[in-house]
């Protein structure tokens, strides 16, 4: 799962380093048997214009977008409390990581964040006991 760091990498042109490891990285995971995706909250989050848009437009369109139902907000919100984090600063990084919980299998968060993405997810994965990891890029 990209938040929204990881996903506006992908807007960048070819040639940025970190958008190349980003997609190594992908590659790696998509062989590895995981699911490449993005929240609908990430899809409003991130914004571009121009050529960067429409990369982003491509990318969104390769990747699968999942809804954010009311299960996964309940979720976000456990996880908030759980880890104690502010629901204004940290709710769309809840909302991400409780997005990638309700993969049945191992899920991977991708994302720049190291502050409180982690913690969420080990919040996740104490609640569902399947790892919830966190991949910083």
């Amino acid at each position: 799962m990209l938040d929204a760091q990881g996903f506006s990498l992908l807007a960048e042109e070819d040639h940025h380093p970190r958008k190349r490891e980003l997609l190594a990285l992908l590659k790696v995971y998509e062989r590895a048997g995981f699911i490449v995706g993005i929240s609908a909250v990430t899809v409003a989050e991130e914004r571009r214009t121009g050529t960067a848009g429409q990369r982003l437009d491509w990318w969104r369109s390769q990747l699968v977008r999942v809804p954010v139902s009311e299960p996964t907000a309940l979720l976000a919100r456990q996880l908030l409390e759980e880890t104690g984090l502010d629901g204004h600063r940290s709710v769309v990084g809840a909302l991400v990581v409780s997005t990638a919980a309700s993969s049945p299998d191992v899920a991977r968060v991708i994302s720049s964040d190291a502050s409180h993405i982690p913690k969420l997810c080990a919040a996740a994965t104490a609640f569902r006991r399947i790892p919830v990891e966190f991949k910083q890029i």
